[in-house]
């Protein structure tokens, strides 16, 4: 009977389908559902028993093998955030919801903020502040303690474009403008309000406007 078994795992192999769960993605410019997609699995088990027992009767017969159906995870409403650099503008959403929107200060023409879907990979709480030494204005400059004059405000939200993060600011003035060397600037308290609404792995989603 070895070669049921092994005749039945390869039937499986052909017609068992993994279930896909349903994500968020963008869709010009907002997040939208996809949907989930089921999956089946063979039952082996039952399959074999019923081929076994139609060799031990002898009988010419059509078997039919059972499927399980498997159900896919529907999407999960979590924070997803979409900055609009033309705009100046950040839109948080709890899965296709939208939350709240803030004015941020985007990257100078001369180092604008990158295009791209990334994801929050650090947090910290009262930032350093540490000169950016590849970069040619930053010459001279040296670290900020946390406190008042930190270029980072009280939180920092890493992103994984390299250098690039969601802060504050202690130059206010700049929010609704592309005055920055690349980073996402917010008011001091709209950066502490979105630091305990947002993870490690949130999706952020910078588009042109």
């Amino acid at each position: 009977m070895q070669l049921v078994v092994k005749w039945v795992k390869t039937l499986a192999a052909k017609t068992d389908l993994a279930p896909v769960a349903g994500t968020v993605i963008l869709r010009h410019n907002r997040p939208v559902l996809t949907h989930s997609r089921p999956g089946r699995a063979l039952g082996k088990f039952p399959t074999r028993m019923r081929i076994r027992a139609a060799i031990v009767s002898g009988a010419r017969t059509t078997i039919l093998a059972p499927l399980r159906k498997i159900a896919a995870a529907a999407a999960k409403a979590e924070p997803i955030i979409v900055i609009h650099r033309g705009v100046n503008r950040l839109y948080l959403y709890n899965g296709v919801r939208l939350v709240r929107t803030f004015p941020v200060a985007t990257g100078q023409a001369i180092y604008p903020t990158p295009l791209g879907h990334f994801q929050i990979v650090v947090k910290w709480v009262n930032p350093w502040w540490y000169p950016p030494t590849q970069d040619a204005w930053a010459q001279g400059l040296k670290p900020v303690p946390p406190g008042p004059g930190n270029p980072l405000g009280t939180r920092w939200m890493g992103l994984s474009a390299p250098g690039v993060g969601i802060h504050g600011t202690d130059e206010p003035w700049s929010i609704g403008h592309s005055e920055s060397h690349g980073c996402i600037r917010m008011q001091v308290s709209s950066a502490e309000w979105l630091f305990t609404r947002v993870r490690i792995g949130t999706p952020v989603f910078i588009v042109p406007s």
